[in-house]
């Protein structure tokens, strides 16, 4: 296993808010718990001031915007430790597959892994399982994300 490159969690927005592109209100990750050069572990508290909530739950849509701001959290770590001040755009070119088991309510703390599993040029399949509190496995995907310099 390849070794946890993060010597402490990154909680403070303000800090994740540099590391990606996104800006509010459209920010789905809030907290980068490990970091390896393959994988990520990334959190989010879903805020009751979403703009992608359905009837006071996270919807689809901003689950799989979840799943895609942790690669982009993982990547703006990684521009961040080879000296890059300013995350690189990216967005979704493929998603492959994605399940969704439950969609969480506004206040429920999520935590999902992050998985490179090959890359090409400024192409990248990527991973991600979504976790509830409980541990419980709420949404899987895999996707190519598409990095534009």
């Amino acid at each position: 296993m390849a070794e946890n490159l993060l010597h402490h969690p990154i909680t403070a927005l303000e800090e994740i808010i540099k590391l990606i592109p996104q800006k509010e209100p459209f920010v789905f990750v809030d907290t980068l718990f490990e970091y390896t050069a393959l994988t990520g572990i990334t959190g989010f508290t879903v805020p009751e001031e979403n703009v992608l909530l359905d009837e006071n739950r996270l919807s689809e849509s901003g689950l799989i915007e979840h799943m895609a701001q942790s690669m982009s959290l993982h990547r703006g770590y990684q521009g961040s430790l080879n000296g890059q001040t300013k995350p690189k755009t990216g967005f979704i070119g493929l998603i492959k597959t994605v399940e969704i088991f439950d969609c969480p309510e506004v206040g429920e703390k999520l935590k999902t892994y992050v998985e490179i599993l090959h890359e090409i040029m400024n192409v990248t399949s990527v991973s991600a399982r979504t976790e509830n509190e409980m541990g419980k496995v709420i949404a899987t995907s895999e996707m190519k994300t598409v990095t534009v310099e």
